[in-house]
């Protein structure tokens, strides 16, 4: 099977990162276009009294933002160095599994590659698993890489 247009995941993450280079190396062997998407979102904890203090908000999500792009331009350059060029979306938006999940059904995307953090016990009940919602909800084949 051949991908024509692969989208992997970008989160700043070691995890994320070894997603990055098996992309390159699958884009690379099937002359893919590639597609690096990071999620941004509010964190549904911090609750509702930091939501109304919109100066905080704004700065807030003004660095995540900015730290989004810093990790999208490094993914780009690891692509280049393969001799791939990629394009880079940052998108928002909650539950992050399903951004990602439509993002790739929007890019006509055919394959998905993502880390995984291999979260268990009391970080994976509370925070839950991005990779598994991912694997639960897209009719996209989805390649899941430990970092």
């Amino acid at each position: 099977m051949a991908y024509r247009h692969i989208v992997v995941t970008i989160d700043g993450s070691e995890t994320a990162l070894a997603a990055v280079k098996q992309a390159a190396t699958l884009a690379k062997a099937f002359d893919s276009k590639v597609t690096a998407i990071y999620v941004l979102t509010a964190e549904p904890i911090l609750g509702a009294e930091f939501m109304t203090l919109d100066a905080m908000q704004e700065e807030y999500l003004s660095e995540i933002r900015e730290k989004a792009q810093q990790d999208l331009k490094q993914a780009e350059q690891l692509f280049a160095e393969q001799g791939i060029s990629i394009d880079s979306k940052i998108c928002e938006g909650f539950p992050v599994h399903h951004e990602i999940v439509e993002s790739a059904k929007t890019l006509d995307a055919d394959l998905i590659v993502m880390g995984s953090h291999g979260r268990k016990g009391f970080k994976k009940l509370v925070l839950g698993s991005v990779a598994q919602s991912v694997l639960g909800e897209s009719h996209i084949p989805v390649l899941v890489v430990r970092g």
